[in-house]
């Protein structure tokens, strides 16, 4: 009985040792769940943070990286002002925002203009402070990027070539920007060093060859000395103008071997758009070509000038690079050079100047037109010639998903020389056995035959910036950019440099999908207000721009975003309630004779994140 009565008291006291272990394990059970209750909330903090940060890094990347339009590469101010704004909207402290900026501007392979920003947050925690840790940094990147430049039309009359009112000019870096070339120079205010126009040559989802010819028209920069040529009249001019079926001697005004030369035809005469036939510019061929550029230059790079008398030793070298962009696999863009092309300057110690390009159309290593002077190689680091194959030379080409659009771009640097080189480019099918490599013979076969010569739908832009020389002293219409619907109710802001000889006021900007007398916009008119706003007498007007910028730019809303028509009096109100379904706009423009100037234009829009 005594041993059962043992046995049970033995059991009591274990039952007693065990339950006070029992309370020791559920103590330190309860600092785990607590330990992981804390861990818990302290990486909701840390989540909701985290969200919170990258949701305001994204966006004050998206609001900034449109604060660097027209801002001069390296500035980052503007761009840092909106940044800190979005931040400290969304909640961030000053001393989070403070030292995360500067951010990082740059521009990515196909010229969009990025800003990125990195941000830190420590945030405070909460009960992971009982292990010493008080607080976690929550680190978030954003890289947003915008495409203000805007492609512009390189050529008024970009899919035959031929060539009448304008044509493209660049000046060498050893001379001012006074003659009209603000960023050749190598001691531009505004882009020293260096400077490459770029272009981009369209190829439509529907071209039917597989050659791309891409031609350049006097890519070097010698001048003939001949001022006298037999001009041979247009059809439309002899059939309506009575003009001779002879070809007529005619000669230049000024016999000056350094200065352009281009001939009047007389053929301007019998143009009359409202006539029956109506005859317009484009219907007649209004200059026979006989020299295209101009011999500058002093011994001082920066300075104004002109040998006195004509000498190679200042032409210009102008480097003409083709190149294109393919996807990596990893979505990354890589740019693939194509072939290079080095304008002669017959200078006898840069080069010989046995290309013969002068007044010539050629492509550079393609094959020779029937009449071309001379064959003209490219350089000899170059991987193709001027006239590709895109199967076999664009292979891998990036193409636009929404518009199956192809892009080849072509640099246009002038490095060496203080002259200007005046040149045009077009770019199409194969034709060498029918249309003529002279200017004045090509002119005339499209004028009297247009259907002779075309680009089957490519189209060749400027980026941004077109260098353009005007041969005309009156009105032309001049198609800039097109807009699509999509940016209905955006600016477009126009700027032109140096238009001064010869140029006059006003210049009208429409659509040509828009009657003019439901919206266009006239600036510079003498005692008006523009109609953007900019009282008379704050801008320069065309012919007395020399050497400055139009500024501010003329600003034109797109027309068609509805939501604030009047409609009771839509005449209040008309960039409101004028439909917009797209098209190009244009600018009326007196751009004068022998005027060297410039166009930027730059587009509002959507930025887009990058990553």
């Amino acid at each position: 009985m005594n041993k059962v009565k043992d046995l049970l008291h033995l059991q009591k006291q274990e039952a007693a040792s065990e339950k006070g272990q029992s309370i020791v394990i559920i103590a330190f059970l309860m600092v785990g769940l607590l330990a992981f209750v804390g861990l818990a909330v302290d990486v909701g903090v840390i989540f909701a943070r985290s969200t919170q940060l990258q949701a305001a890094v994204d966006a004050a990347a998206l609001a900034a990286v449109t604060e660097l339009t027209g801002v001069p590469q390296g500035i980052t101010t503007p761009a840092d002002t909106k940044a800190a704004q979005f931040l400290a909207a969304n909640g961030l402290p000053t001393a989070v925002i403070t030292p995360s900026l500067p951010g990082v501007r740059s521009v990515s392979a196909l010229n969009a203009t990025q800003y990125a920003i990195t941000v830190t947050w420590p945030v405070d925690l909460f009960f992971l402070q009982l292990i010493n840790q008080n607080v976690a940094n929550v680190t978030k990147s954003a890289t947003a990027a915008y495409f203000p430049l805007a492609d512009i039309y390189a050529s008024r009359r970009v899919e035959s070539g031929a060539l009448s009112t304008s044509n493209q000019a660049v000046f060498g870096p050893d001379i001012c920007i006074n003659y009209g070339d603000p960023y050749s120079p190598s001691t531009s205010p505004w882009q020293p060093g260096f400077y490459t126009y770029q272009y981009r040559i369209l190829i439509p989802p529907d071209y039917p060859s597989d050659v791309l010819r891409v031609e350049l028209f006097d890519p070097d920069s010698m001048n003939t000395d001949d001022d006298s040529a037999l001009v041979t009249f247009s059809s439309t001019a002899i059939q309506y103008g009575g003009f001779s079926l002879t070809p007529q001697t005619l000669s230049c005004s000024s016999a000056n071997r350094r200065n352009p030369c281009l001939i009047p035809t007389g053929e301007l005469s019998i143009v009359d758009p409202s006539g029956s036939p109506p005859i317009t510019i484009d219907n007649v061929n209004p200059f026979w070509f006989m020299r295209i550029d101009e011999n500058r230059g002093t011994n001082t790079p920066g300075a104004c000038g002109q040998p006195s008398s004509y000498s190679e030793a200042y032409n210009t070298a102008t480097v003409y690079q083709l190149y294109y962009y393919v996807q990596n696999s990893d979505g990354t863009i890589r740019r693939v050079d194509l072939a290079k092309y080095t304008g002669q300057t017959g200078d006898g110690v840069r080069d010989s100047g046995n290309h013969l390009t002068d007044l010539q159309w050629v492509s550079p290593g393609g094959a020779m037109i029937y009449d071309q002077l001379a064959n003209v190689p490219v350089d000899a680091d170059s991987l193709t010639d001027f006239e590709l194959s895109i199967a076999s030379d664009l292979v891998g080409i990036l193409t636009d998903p929404g518009t199956g659009n192809r892009y080849v771009y072509l640099d246009v640097t002038a490095v060496s020389g203080g002259s200007e080189n005046g040149f045009e480019i077009w770019a199409g099918p194969d034709y060498t056995g029918s249309i003529s490599a002279d200017v004045n013979t090509r002119n005339i076969q499209i004028v009297n035959n247009p259907a002779s010569h075309n680009s089957k739908g490519v189209t060749i832009f400027g980026m941004g910036n077109l260098p353009m020389n005007s041969n005309y002293n009156n009105a032309v219409d001049i198609p800039l950019i097109w807009v699509g619907p999509e940016l209905a109710g955006e600016s477009v802001f126009i700027s032109l440099f140096d238009s001064d000889a010869g140029a006059q006021p006003p210049i009208v900007f429409y659509f040509d999908s828009i009657a003019e007398s439901d919206w266009s916009k006239t600036f510079g008119v003498s005692g008006q207000t523009d109609p953007d706003g900019v009282a008379d007498g704050v801008r320069c007007k065309p012919g007395s721009c020399q050497t400055q910028w139009v500024d501010p730019a003329y600003q034109v809303t797109i027309p068609g975003d509805t939501d604030n028509c009047d409609w009771a009096n839509p005449s209040n109100t008309p960039d409101e309630c004028t439909p917009f379904y797209g098209g190009r706009l244009t600018a009326r423009y007196i751009g004068g004779n022998a005027d060297t100037y410039g166009w930027e234009i730059r587009v509002t829009g959507l930025p887009y994140l990058v990553k």
